[in-house]
């Protein structure tokens, strides 16, 4: 129940969120023109990009310790 609760008000609050950052926002990449998205997908590109960084790192560093405990 209190579960179910958390997850709605984390539902709701994020709605409130990207509810408030519509406006139209220009992306600069290395190759080609400007891009003009809504400022809320460029956060959650960032948070999926910073997700993606934080697991890869964390697979990297599992792999190494267990090269470094099978002594290769």
């Amino acid at each position: 129940m209190v579960k179910s609760f958390v997850s709605l008000l984390f539902a709701l609050f994020l709605l409130i969120f990207a509810s408030q950052n519509m406006d139209m926002a220009r992306v600069h990449f290395v190759f080609g023109p400007p891009v003009e998205m809504p400022l809320i997908l460029i956060i959650s590109g960032a948070v999926v990009c910073g997700f993606l960084l934080a697991h890869i790192n964390t697979l990297a560093r599992r792999a190494l310790r267990k090269r470094r405990k099978d002594g290769f």
